[in-house]
């Protein structure tokens, strides 16, 4: 049967399902091709042409046990080793746990001599990192909020019982005001000394909400959301390490603390694991002993303090202050209030929609085994299973496709390919049955389990530093992923309702990449069509085609729309040829033609690549960068694969462009949050380029005209902003406004 993982063939069309019995019955290869008279049918075929290949694929996968060598055990065993070395060796190779053994083990002087190119000098170990001060008594706490009321920057955290920002119970709270010293304030222990929990936010209200005093912290919408929740409003919000960090570096390998802190301040830090265990022996912080949590939050604090200082000199060196100052801290409170506003969901809905769900599962499944070929009943969601089934019972085609460790992908371009190259009903019904499989489990099943038991409503997590371009992603449930173009995925979205009272109102940027490309290409072809407020991918078509807007067809409008969309993407003629159905001449013709009409995008595609292979970077309208090195260093002679150029290139041709939009929507975010601030509506979702607000009926119309005005207003383009509003008693049923 071969091993792909080993480069190992084996026999086509052979899989376990048909090897086992005949090893069974003839116990060895060379028994099974002495009694190859006794094989009948197919099988006996492909065991005859491949009889070569079978017998190399044994050589290759037999163990030599026959090696002269000599082995020395207690020559393996390490004695004197240069420990500075193997520390940066665990370092490049992210082994944190060997670091911290080796720093258990090691001599406090070995380390002493470690040094990093362009790092700081010494590695601290991770006790007593800092001086830490346990505030567990009324004197104390007054001489703390004496110290914190005199601050001109105040760096808090939370310290909780789990990761839920809208369930978890405030176990205590860190604070520092500078990088030597931290503070704990030990509140939800089980056992220890500690204060009132209500004396101890009477006390740190004024300091925490105080105007004058910069507030400080790594992912501070998290600490954001659990503070607001014990009644304290933590503000300004100047600086959030992490965010920071990622705006410097998009595609930073070291956005927590601990990993930053490590690679740029020399500090190796106690991680969460060391400190309450992983696995069924992890404890809560609860649980754990004041005096060892307290040098943990503390440190984190006073941490984070000094990872602002050196983070804030690189983003104006970088010349990115201004952005981080302007438009993602501002973001930030923004984001924490729709986390806590959260949204209404329809549970018994979704329960009725997960019972028609399993009803056409078992349909489909029993009309895929109907057209398996005698196979009979199989695990569909079993790629094993399903190489048996496509290449061994069915004999369908394998060219072309791609190896995995069971034979052959399944995956859903794997069958797109098969449907188109064979016709086979059985694809599509198994692509239908992924697609419900998936969006049953993902979406019907799990949405009501995420239902806060004190809210009723289901509180989605927002991740600012989750992508390279400045869009935002989000998590629990992952909203940007329910599927809108399929009838039973926007079934999802009628789940998210509006309580009674009260409308949702969807106000969606139309086209918003499309017009930061003509802003940014100047193309005129562009320019003109959004000028007179046309269909854009009408227009295209027309301009492409050379036919009247008029007479443009269905077919051929959305055959514009897929290049204009995809080009921006970087798609090539192979990927157009693929996805249409066009040769892969006709496909270069057409892009060839689709060019000469908007002659200026292909200017923007081709000086974009040589703009990000020359300076290694690139910008958005709002001067947010990413880095393209892979790109630089091919250009400057390094060594990079074409497979990794390509892909950075067609990254490249797409960064200025969904960024900006990235950036235009986080503005406009921004001013609705503070237009809105003394109204009854409030935002609780955001999406690709839509946003979702909860609205008063009585105050829909005023809303809508507030909220598209600002949206539109964001960001002066050449192809100005459109936005276009719809409302409705659900997130799928809404009528435009």
């Amino acid at each position: 049967v071969g091993d792909p993982s080993d480069n190992i063939p084996g026999i086509k069309g052979i899989g376990e399902k048909t090897a086992v019995p005949l090893l069974v019955a003839y116990q060895t290869l060379d028994g099974i091709y002495h009694n190859i008279e006794a094989i009948k049918g197919a099988t006996r075929k492909k065991l005859e042409e491949g009889r070569e290949i079978a017998y190399i694929s044994r050589e290759l996968a037999q163990i030599k046990r026959d090696v002269p060598i000599q082995l020395d055990l207690n020559a393996c065993v390490a004695h004197d080793f240069d420990v500075n070395a193997a520390i940066e060796l665990f370092r490049e190779l992210e082994f944190r746990s060997f670091i911290n053994r080796l720093m258990q083990q090691t001599k406090p002087q070995q380390l002493d001599l470690f040094t990093m190119d362009s790092q700081p000098e010494t590695l601290q170990p991770s006790d007593n990192l800092v001086d830490t001060i346990i505030v567990d008594d009324e004197q104390k706490l007054q001489a703390l909020a004496t110290v914190l009321n005199a601050a001109q920057a105040i760096v808090w955290d939370v310290e909780t019982s789990g990761l839920d920002q809208m369930q978890v119970d405030l176990v205590g709270i860190a604070l520092a005001v500078n990088g030597e010293q931290g503070y704990y304030i030990p509140l939800g222990h089980q056992k220890g000394k500690q204060l009132p929990l209500q004396k101890v936010m009477d006390v740190l209200r004024h300091p925490l909400t105080n105007p004058n005093i910069d507030k400080i912290a790594h992912n501070a919408s998290f600490d954001l959301v659990v503070t607001s929740r014990y009644g304290i409003e933590v503000t300004p919000i100047t600086f959030d390490t992490m965010i920071a960090e990622w705006l410097r570096d998009p595609d930073s390998k070291f956005l927590g603390l601990k990993n930053f802190a490590q690679q740029y301040l020399g500090v190796q830090m106690t991680q969460i694991e060391e400190l309450i265990g992983s696995g069924k022996n992890q404890k809560s912080m609860a649980q754990m002993p004041i005096e060892q949590v307290s040098p943990y939050a503390a440190a984190d604090a006073a941490i984070t303090y000094r990872a602002a200082e050196w983070l804030r000199p690189k983003l104006e060196q970088e010349n990115l202050l201004h952005l981080y100052n302007t438009l993602e801290m501002p973001l930030v409170p923004v984001l924490a209030s729709m986390e806590r506003a959260g949204v209404a969901l329809d549970v018994a809905y979704l329960r009725e929609m997960s019972q028609r769900l399993t009803s056409q599962l078992k349909e489909i499944e029993h009309q895929i085994y109907d057209l398996s070929g005698g196979y009979g009943e199989f695990n569909i969601n079993s790629p094993k299973q399903l190489n048996e089934v496509l290449f061994e019972q069915l004999n369908l085609p394998v060219e072309g496709l791609k190896r995995t460790t069971h034979g052959y992908s399944t995956d859903v371009n794997t069958l797109e390919k098969l449907r188109n190259d064979t016709g086979h009903p059985i694809i599509l019904k198994i692509i239908d049955y992924r697609e419900l499989s998936k969006l049953q489990s993902t979406y019907v099943d799990s949405l009501p389990e995420l239902v806060n038991p004190h809210t009723g409503r289901i509180h989605t997590s927002y991740n600012q530093t989750g992508t390279s371009t400045g869009r935002l992603s989000s998590n629990n449930p992952n909203l940007q992923n329910i599927p809108i173009r399929t009838e039973i995925g926007r079934e999802v979205r009628r789940a998210f309702v509006a309580p009674p009272g009260k409308l949702l109102l969807s106000v969606d940027y139309s086209q918003v990449e499309l017009r930061v490309m003509a802003h940014i290409s100047q193309d005129k072809t562009l320019l003109e069509a959004f000028a007179q407020d046309q269909d854009i991918h009408a227009a295209t078509a027309a301009a492409v085609f050379g036919v009247p807007l008029e007479e443009v067809t269905y077919e051929q409008r959305s055959f514009a729309k897929r290049v204009n969309f995809g080009l921006m993407y970087g798609m090539g003629a192979f990927r157009l040829a693929r996805d249409s159905d066009l040769t892969l001449a006709e496909a270069e013709k057409f892009i060839q033609q689709y060019f000469k009409r908007l002659p200026n995008v292909e200017r923007y595609i081709r000086e974009t690549k040589e703009k990000a292979r020359k300076q290694g970077y690139l910008e958005t309208l709002f001067g947010r960068k990413r880095r393209f090195n892979a790109l630089y260093n091919a250009a400057h002679g390094g060594r990079v694969s074409q497979q990794i150029v390509a892909a950075e290139e067609r990254a490249a041709i797409n960064m200025p462009i969904q960024g900006t939009a990235a950036d235009i929507m986080k503005r406009a975010m921004i001013d609705v949050y503070a237009a809105l601030k003394d109204k009854p509506a409030f935002m609780i979702l955001q999406v690709h380029d839509e946003l979702v607000l909860e609205v008063p009926e009585d105050a829909l119309q005023m809303t809508r005209d507030l909220v598209v005005q600002i949206m539109e207003q964001a960001f002066q383009l050449d192809a100005p902003l459109k936005a276009n509003a719809q409302a409705g008693s659900n997130w799928r049923d809404m009528q435009p406004l």
